[in-house]
């Protein structure tokens, strides 16, 4: 349970929202929201790390948009993975540099019985099926499918 001081409150929440919204690539790039807020950059940089020691945050970053970086070919990989490997594949697939995402889901018996999914962009179809097949194999998953994007209808933050 957190204590009353990682709670975030108004300040932190509006903090959150303007982070969310994007900073500015500049030499002052805290200048508007602490013009906004009526603190010191000082002040909300220190915040910025409280709020990131107290888990609030994870961290503060560049959101890429992989299609302007000639990424066109986007695949969730659902696979089946035994519960007792669970935790052991999925560590090691997070900390893989071409995974962006990695999740367990619950399953659905006999209907859907994939519990990991993850998410990998790459420069073909043909590269992300060879990456992924490789994967599979050297982590002995059988039953996997890639599902590919179509089309991206909405990407954004969560937002407060």
């Amino acid at each position: 349970m957190r204590s009353p001081e990682n709670i975030p409150n108004d300040f932190d929440m509006a903090l959150i929202s303007f982070l969310q919204a994007g900073i500015p690539i500049e030499a002052d790039p805290y200048r508007e929201i602490s013009e906004k807020l009526g603190l010191s950059r000082q002040e909300i940089i220190s915040r910025i790390k409280k709020l990131h020691e107290d888990r609030i945050i994870r961290r503060v970053g560049a959101s890429i948009v992989p299609s302007k970086l000639g990424y066109e070919a986007n695949g969730m990989v659902v696979c089946e993975v035994s519960s007792d490997k669970i935790s052991q594949i999925g560590e090691y697939v997070a900390s893989l540099k071409e995974i962006t995402h990695c999740y367990e889901r619950k399953t659905i018996p006999n209907i859907w019985n994939y519990n990991v999914f993850f998410m990998i962009h790459g420069l073909s179809r043909s590269s992300v099926e060879e990456y992924v097949s490789n994967l599979m194999k050297k982590l002995g998953i059988n039953n996997f499918e890639i599902l590919f994007s179509v089309k991206e209808l909405k990407k954004t933050s969560v937002m407060f």
